[in-house]
């Protein structure tokens, strides 16, 4: 519920490129609806909310838990970006010892994207003040090929991984359970740069228009959909998605139906099995078997 005097509020650069800095001073403009209902401070012993932007490192840790420490009630804490959430691209970086909440810090909501937009900036501050935005000017949209927050398709998905391997900050990830691969999405480490768009064979990942991606825990910024698992047909272990399996069969009958459909039955059999299955000697020599006679068909096809 807003207050009918204005939050103060003290911002703290535990260590970052000064993006979200920026954004969150232009969120702060007259034409986003929320800066006249903030008051900017600079002692933090008058501010009853902190905006916290970068990763700490040894040399702003104690100075952002001591800056929380004097913080009046009731110690709003906003952390504004991907660097705020997770270190982003400094995670390994050996002075790193963020982000704030695992500093002791408790973080009343997370704003993710690297920068976040202005728009999503205020709107996040605006449902902490329990304000109404008005969003029906142009400039609250996103123009042509914006980049914005990534879903699966769930039913394009294969769960092959590829997203996740190919993900430069570690937003994409899966996880195999004992029937089923869980794909995951976590908005707070996701910086938008479409790799996992452009990287996924099945078209499954798309960018959406969508930017307003701020969440009161870790665990809300995680999507999932779950896929089911194809178990070894020796050894029982699930090793492969059921729809992954389809996917590359369906593959190699368009890139080659000639050489690969009198070997379909064949390559199905060998695919049943998982990775250390294939590598016995009995089955070795029946994948050799099946190049060899697909090395043969391609010659005289």
């Amino acid at each position: 519920m807003m207050a009918e005097k204005k939050l103060r509020v003290f911002r703290a650069d535990a260590s970052s490129c000064n993006g979200c800095d920026i954004e969150v001073l232009e969120a702060l403009l007259p034409r986003f609806k929320v800066g006249g209902y903030i008051e900017l401070v600079h002692d933090p012993s008058e501010a009853e909310a902190l905006v916290i932007t970068g990763g700490a490192n040894f040399k702003t840790a104690d100075e952002v838990r001591a800056v929380y420490e004097k913080l009046r009630e009731p110690k709003i804490v906003i952390c504004v970006g991907s660097c705020a959430i997770s270190k982003g691209i400094f995670a390994e970086g050996y002075p790193m010892r963020g982000p704030a909440d695992q500093m002791g810090i408790p973080i009343t909501v997370f704003i993710g994207g690297c920068p976040p937009r202005p728009q999503a900036i205020a709107q996040a501050v605006a449902s902490l003040l329990g304000i109404e935005v008005d969003t029906s000017e142009d400039y609250w949209g996103v123009p042509e090929g914006f980049r914005g927050l990534p879903e699966f398709d769930a039913e394009k998905c294969v769960a092959c991984g590829a997203c996740a391997n190919a993900c430069p900050t570690g937003a994409m990830g899966y996880e195999d359970g004992e029937s089923s691969r869980t794909m995951r999405i976590n908005y707070g480490l996701c910086i938008y740069c479409a790799t996992c768009q452009e990287i996924c064979p099945e078209e499954s990942v798309k960018l959406t228009g969508e930017y307003k991606a701020f969440f009161r825990s870790k665990e809300e910024m995680v999507k999932s959909i779950e896929v089911p698992l194809r178990p070894c047909a020796n050894c029982g272990r699930p090793f492969m998605t059921e729809k992954q399996a389809e996917s590359i069969l369906r593959r190699l009958m368009e890139r080659s139906k000639d050489v690969y459909a009198p070997l379909l039955e064949d390559l199905k059999k060998m695919m049943s099995y998982c990775p250390e299955c294939r590598q016995t000697v009995m089955n070795l020599r029946a994948g050799k078997a099946i190049l060899i006679r697909a090395s043969l068909s391609a010659t005289t096809a």
